[in-house]
């Protein structure tokens, strides 16, 4: 069998693999009874009786074994036990009474009991609020489920059923068991939700198996005295009941959401009391017209029925009510604290457009708020401060914090003024109450300070932290310089990096912001003007040329370096520099200086970068990437790329890395150092990651023959959504690849958020997901994360084989990371070899698993089965 880094000490718990074998036990068995009770004197009545007593003892016994590796291991404990308990009461009826009881009465007991494990499955909040309205729907079903019985029995038969005799209370008590354990199965059912559904189908699956059993051995020794006992079918019934509930033994393994669904939404829980109370009224007269008299039994049962149908009724009708009050007193409580608030509340769609307002708004800015909707935000918003808004409002980020974001913009009102606007945005588009951006406004006006151009608008100019002006006052300034040319100016725009998040959603610390400014201000030549135009940004307008604002952007980047703590914080700073033409306006001007900016900060801390064509050009490109790898998934433009991880022990490809290319329409093939990035700005990362994860595992799970592993780089946003869990189950039970052979490759800096990362991955460990850590060496310093963390596989960069041949100290520190990985049970990959001698040195040192373009290049999908197949043949030979 092919092994490999990815699929050594893997745990057994996969999704597929426990039900395989259980299932094809149950199958097997269930054919031999099959077989055996359709050839006639194939087997005697003992050994039949045998094959069904021994397969029904041994599921449950299968299944109490199978309850320790469950979440919930009472549960199948107890249903175990109700088997058992049922089989031993039946037999113990049998030698005790003979004929004169049926043996299906001693069952009773133990058929009761599955009540227990029933109630222990049906989740947390299911009957919260609603216990009346269960209590009543489930008497119904009951009530409808005996007249059915008895109607049935009346048409098959042509008598009743004599409650005067054992055997009629043992029919009329299986009946009443069967319908209370049946109608909680289905509660169980419909108050689940993802994997858990899989478990409760598989348990009603086994509660309706049992419950064929349990009336063909009550009903067949009535209907046809000479049948053989144990019937076959009766057998297959029991044995299927006990091997399904043995499966849903093996399949609870998901960690168990905090509450259940409400069952009461379901169609099925809502439907089904009334169609059964339907059917069984109906089979009544149907009794009535076919033997011309009425069952005193059957009429009183209809009877009942009907009481109950109407209790039922008012029960819901009563509940209705109620959440239809609370509901409606709810609506008024906040819409009045909406109506009574200064501040309008806006929603807007997708496109930025109106989609429902406060009534404050008239007072805000004279506008009708019924008349808004519909209407675009920025037709009422200023051209100079429009492109901030709406970039602020396309970009808001679904994982910001609750505090959302705050944006200023002037806003014109009805009598032709302008209004400075204080906007605070709430990226609700992901929440399914709400899915719309909510906008919390502000007038903010009265709070402005004059400029000296006395024919603009009051504005707010200040930063309240600093004191510096703000990125209003910026535009104003830009407006003013661009609209009289002459005089060479030069606009400087200085990113941080390192700042950390405040109490304030996306502002830093007040005490960092102001030693910063502090810093600049003293660099600065006495005729530059600064600004704090961005939450980790300040700008400077200098007068001069733009080698003169080279000159101050390097001063500024020097004063904050990592000798020179901020607050006590490393911060690392980059800028960028453009001319302030007379061919520009602000906006552009601004988005020019922005693209310099984040040109430098890519290109290292302190590094200064004058804006040009060219990078306006790779910002564009940058723009259209990020705009096309929106629908890049849903136009087939992605496909995934295999990389073989060789096990040089075996001379066989152990497993493969998964990686996603994107072939575009205009630019031909992007790198993923290119667009991966794009995606990591947003989550659309996500939803690249669930299909990686998805066409990944179904690929190696249709080779055939194959046990390959597959490891699948994780990112850290995917993490951090809470989604990865649910993803990774829906794609192994997709695919049916077992968990031991898919592995998640996580970086560094994903673990440094190890209270949230540890719960997922110790989820995922259960499951039997290996875990490896990608890039090892290259992010964060600290070892500690290993020791506290699930991990499987260490994969070191290629950084550390850069001149191994000749550098003693990188084969030491190669060698290191093996010996830490063999010492803590972690297998090691070395990625990135490219020359032979660097595999020759890997190997004498011990080094088992390598992958790189020396041993193979990424191959399609298509080309797998034919690498997999025979002996690879390794540059250098096999080891001496």
């Amino acid at each position: 069998m092919t092994t490999g880094p990815l699929a050594l000490s893997a745990p057994v718990g996969s999704l597929a693999a426990p039900l395989r074998r259980p299932a094809a036990l149950t199958a097997l068995l269930v054919a031999a009874i099959l077989v055996a009770g359709a050839v006639p004197g194939l087997v005697g009545h003992t050994l039949l009786l045998l094959l069904t007593l021994g397969g029904i003892a041994g599921a449950s016994l299968a299944t109490v074994h199978a309850a320790s590796d469950s979440v919930r291991p009472a549960v199948w404990r107890w249903y175990a036990g109700t088997t058992i308990a049922a089989l031993l009461g039946s037999a113990t009826v049998q030698l005790v009474a003979g004929d004169a009881v049926p043996p299906t009465f001693g069952a009773l007991p133990g058929m009761l009991l599955a009540l227990v494990p029933l109630g222990l499955l049906i989740p947390r909040g299911t009957w919260a609020g609603v216990r009346a309205q269960l209590v009543s729907s489930l008497s119904l079903f009951v009530i409808a489920c005996l007249l059915c019985l008895l109607t049935l029995f009346i048409l098959v038969t042509g008598g009743g059923i004599d409650v005067g005799t054992m055997r009629g209370v043992t029919l009329y008590a299986l009946g009443s068991t069967l319908a209370l354990t049946t109608g909680a199965s289905l509660l169980v059912v419909t108050s689940s939700a993802g994997p858990q559904r899989r478990t409760a189908l598989l348990a009603l699956a086994g509660q309706l198996a049992n419950a064929l059993a349990s009336a063909l051995g009550a009903l067949l020794p009535v209907l046809s005295p000479d049948s053989q006992t144990p019937h076959p079918v009766t057998s297959v019934a029991g044995v299927l009941g006990a091997g399904f509930l043995l499966l849903a033994a093996r399949s609870d393994r998901a960690p168990l959401p905090e509450r259940g669904s409400d069952a009461l939404r379901s169609p099925l829980s809502a439907l089904l009391p009334h169609l059964t109370a339907l059917a069984g009224g109906s089979l009544l007269l149907l009794t009535v017209v076919s033997t011309g008299t009425v069952d005193r039994v059957g009429l009183s049962l209809g009877v009942l029925g009907l009481v109950l149908l109407v209790v039922h009724q008012a029960v819901s009708w009563r509940d209705q009510q109620a959440l239809t009050d609370r509901l409606q007193r709810s609506e008024a409580y906040f819409r009045t604290l909406v109506r009574s608030s200064v501040d309008p509340v806006v929603i807007l769609d997708d496109r930025l457009r109106v989609t429902w307002s406060s009534s404050a708004l008239t007072d805000l800015l004279g506008l009708d708020p019924g008349r808004t909707v519909g209407q675009e935000l920025t037709a009422t918003v200023h051209p100079d401060d429009a492109p901030g808004l709406v970039t602020a409002l396309s970009a808001t980020d679904r994982d910001e914090t609750a505090e959302g974001r705050t944006r200023t913009a002037r806003l014109r009102h009805t009598d032709g003024g302008w209004r400075l606007i204080q906007v605070r945005i709430r990226d609700l588009r992901e929440d399914p109450d709400v899915g719309a951006l909510v906008l919390h406004c502000r007038d903010v006006t009265r709070e402005a300070v004059t400029p000296d151009d006395t024919d603009r608008p009051l504005v707010a100019t200040t930063d309240p932290v600093t004191g510096l002006p703000n990125r209003a006052a910026l535009v104003q300034r830009l407006a003013h310089l661009l609209r009289a040319p002459g005089t060479a100016n030069s606009l400087v725009m200085v990113g941080l990096t390192g700042l950390p998040d405040g109490s304030a959603g996306d502002e830093a610390p007040p005490a960092v912001l102001v030693e910063l400014a502090g810093r600049f201000s003293r660099v600065l030549r006495g005729d530059d003007w600064l600004v704090r135009s961005g939450p980790a940004e300040f700008a400077v307008v200098v007068t001069g040329s733009v080698a003169d604002a080279e000159t101050v952007a390097n001063r500024l980047t020097a004063t904050v370096d990592a000798d020179h703590p901020v607050a006590g914080l490393r911060v690392s700073a980059s800028a960028g520099v453009i001319p302030l033409d007379g061919d520009t306006d602000a906006g552009e001007a601004l988005r020019r200086a922005d693209v310099a900016m984040v040109s430098a900060r890519a290109a290292g801390p302190g590094r200064v970068r004058r804006h040009s064509v060219a990078l306006l050009i790779a910002q564009n490109r940058r723009d259209a990437l990020r705009h096309d790898l929106a629908g890049a998934l849903d136009r087939d433009e992605l496909r995934l790329v295999y990389q073989p991880v060789v096990d040089l022990a075996l001379h066989r490809t152990g497993s493969v890395e998964a990686l996603l290319r994107w072939q575009h329409p205009t630019w031909g093939a992007v790198s993923p150092a290119e667009f991966v990035p794009l995606a990591e700005e947003s989550s659309l990362v996500v939803t690249l990651g669930r299909w990686v994860l998805r066409t990944a595992t179904a690929t190696v799970a249709a080779l055939p023959g194959s046990s390959l592993a597959v490891a699948v780089n994780v990112s850290a946003r995917h993490v951090r959504s809470g989604e990865l869990l649910t993803d990774v189950l829906d794609a192994l039970a997709a695919s049916g690849l077992p968990a031991s052979r898919l592995t998640l490759e996580l970086t560094e800096s994903v673990l440094l958020d190890a209270t949230h990362v540890t719960d997922e991955l110790l989820a995922l460990r259960r499951l039997g997901v290996r875990i490896a850590v990608d890039d090892f060496g290259t992010g964060w310093s600290s070892l500690a994360y290993l020791v506290g963390l699930p991990i499987d596989v260490l994969k070191m960069d290629r950084q550390f084989l850069a001149q191994i041949e000749v550098d003693p100290q990188r084969r030491a520190l190669c060698r290191s990371v093996l010996h830490l990985g063999s010492s803590l049970g972690m297998d090691v990959v070395v990625e990135g070899v490219e020359t032979t001698a660097e595999l020759q040195l890997l190997r004498d040192m011990g080094h088992r698993f390598v992958q790189g373009f020396l041993l193979a290049r990424p191959i399609e999908a298509a080309d797998l089965t034919a690498r997999l197949d025979g002996v690879l043949a390794l540059p250098g030979g096999s080891p001496s």
